[in-house]
């Protein structure tokens, strides 16, 4: 599915052609007069408030990640439908998330990158490392005086600034923000409610009642279909159910960050939990899983359509997701929330929760762009009510409709697509999909699967068990990126590469000693000391 004339029913068609010859969109409704529009003093071109952006049409190089939901950036509605509003013609350079950070890096090291990238996936390190060369331009002035919709935000909320302020006192890149609890809860255990009345079994609560229940979900035809098809539990090769389960053996205290293995242990001291006999424990209850074929064995390698296609098939008892979204139409009603398991040693924590800053390093302007001011007009529209409305909705009439109670919602062909998950068909129009970009998230424009009832249920069922001290992405000094630069990418590959190992046979926890002691050597706690100091200089701010 496309928005574009090939995918568009003819009656949306006239619509858009409506539209486009009377010189309007759907979304203009609360567009002010650019004739009304201020002119600055640091460059004529620039409308200071209003549209259009600027007053003669420019282009602006862009280039980011992909995401697998997505259709060609530079086709998507909301795009040309923004160019037609802004002046501002973007020409993206869009990466497949997969090989992305490559070729991003090989860009930048070649001197031969773009104005600015969008869907970036910069870590605060790559944004120490980058902004001090120069490569990426500090912010602050430019959010001061074209961005109105994000510095609002930040004087609403410190913590935002505080936590995409670098010790060097700039701003490098712009984040997502989310309003709601419901997404920033990632990775919600899903359990298929149908099999369960089939057998006669209650939702389970603890982690020896899951493992029963994957048990049987695996011994009998829960399908009918007469085939050995069933997956207990799936997912794809983020493998969310380390994260996801991880709490119930009292780790992940200060929430998630990706390949991240720090956080407070219960007497509040910053640990590595990655070599925390409780982690071994866990990883052996997934390799126990895996062995007793109770996990689906191509996790490991399993795209997201891949994944998506098992679930819509109805082969999946349970799995780790924000939503049920990726369940589709047909099966998503059979899926119900499980609570927050409790674990060996009594520990029922949800630890996969993300801080309102829910995503750092999604937008940054470089030091090619030859329009700063407008770049940042254009982006700062997403974090106000109207673009956040325009992002995730799209245009009235064409992927969105109004309905009799004021509310509105998105169009069939993207609501309820028989052959499309929701978030499958809205990545054809938008990028929001997959996340990772510049936007504040609002829960009356969010009408994804974060919205429906059985996301709020999942979120009021985890929020008693939920961290209670979550951390963001740290900002570090030059110093202490530069020694992160040599500690940190090896230990967390290392672990992951350990743990693959680990859960699916390929080395024996006889080794886990060698494990730990391979991780001192590698300075686990230098990092520990680099953090510590973070954690302080953050709490201090």
């Amino acid at each position: 599915m496309k928005f574009t004339r090939k995918w568009v029913p003819a009656s949306v068609a006239m619509t858009i052609a409506v539209a486009t010859l009377s010189g309007c969109t759907a979304t203009n409704e609360a567009v002010p007069n650019s004739k009304e529009a201020k002119e600055t003093k640091e460059n004529g071109n620039v409308n200071a408030t209003g549209f259009p952006i600027v007053k003669e049409p420019i282009t602006i190089q862009m280039m980011g990640a992909k995401g697998p939901l997505h259709a060609d950036w530079n086709d998507m509605l909301i795009f040309k439908e923004y160019e037609k509003k802004t002046n501002v013609k973007v020409v993206f350079e869009a990466v497949p998330q997969t090989g992305y950070k490559e070729k991003r890096n090989v860009r930048i090291a070649s001197g031969d990158y773009p104005e600015a990238f969008y869907r970036a996936t910069l870590t605060p390190a790559d944004e120490v490392n980058y902004g001090s060369q120069g490569i990426l331009i500090p912010l602050n002035g430019l959010i001061d005086k074209y961005a109105p919709n994000f510095k609002a935000i930040m004087e609403k909320h410190p913590d935002v600034r505080k936590s995409i302020t670098a010790p060097d006192g700039n701003i490098y890149s712009l984040p997502q923000l989310n309003e709601q609890i419901a997404p920033r809860i990632t990775k919600k255990l899903w359990i298929n409610k149908k099999w369960l009345d089939k057998l006669g079994l209650p939702v389970p609560t603890t982690i020896e009642e899951y493992y029963k229940t994957l048990k049987a979900f695996k011994e009998n035809d829960m399908n009918g279909n007469g085939k050995n098809d069933e997956l207990p539990w799936t997912g794809d090769k983020s493998f969310g159910m380390t994260p996801g389960m991880r709490g119930s053996w009292g780790l992940g205290t200060t929430g998630a960050r990706d390949n991240v293995y720090i956080d407070e242990d219960p007497n509040g001291k910053i640990r590595f939990f990655a070599m925390d006999p409780k982690y071994k424990e866990l990883l052996e209850f997934l390799a126990r899983l895996f062995k007793e074929g109770l996990m689906d064995r191509e996790v490991f390698a399993q795209e997201v359509p891949q994944f998506n296609a098992k679930l819509s098939q109805g082969l999946a008892g349970s799995f780790h997701a924000s939503n049920l979204n990726q369940a589709g139409n047909g099966y998503m009603n059979d899926y119900v929330p499980v609570p927050a398991l409790k674990g060996p040693y009594g520990d029922q924590l949800f630890s996969n929760v993300s801080p309102f800053t829910q995503s750092q390093g999604t937008f940054a302007i470089t030091s090619k762009n030859k329009n700063p001011e407008a770049t940042m007009r254009w982006v700062d529209y997403f974090y106000g009510e109207e673009g956040s409305k325009f992002l995730r909705m799209g245009i009235e009439g064409v992927t969105y409709e109004k309905l009799p109670d004021g509310d509105i919602q998105y169009k069939d062909d993207i609501r309820i697509n028989p052959k499309l998950s929701l978030d499958q068909a809205a990545g054809q129009f938008s990028t929001w999909p997959g996340g990772g970009i510049p936007q504040m998230v609002l829960q009356k424009y969010d009408k994804t699967g974060n919205t429906f009832p059985s996301s709020l249920e999942a979120a009021k069922l985890l929020g008693p068990n939920i961290s209670k001290n979550i951390w963001p992405s740290f900002m570090f000094t030059k110093d202490e990126q530069d020694q992160l630069n040599g500690l940190e990418s090896d230990i967390a590959t290392y672990v992951a590469e350990q743990e693959l190992k680990f859960i699916t046979g390929g080395q024996s926890f006889d080794s886990w000693d060698q494990y730990v002691n391979t991780l001192n050597k590698m300075g686990v706690k230098d990092l520990l000391k680099i953090y510590e100091a973070a954690v302080n200089r953050f709490k201090k701010n």
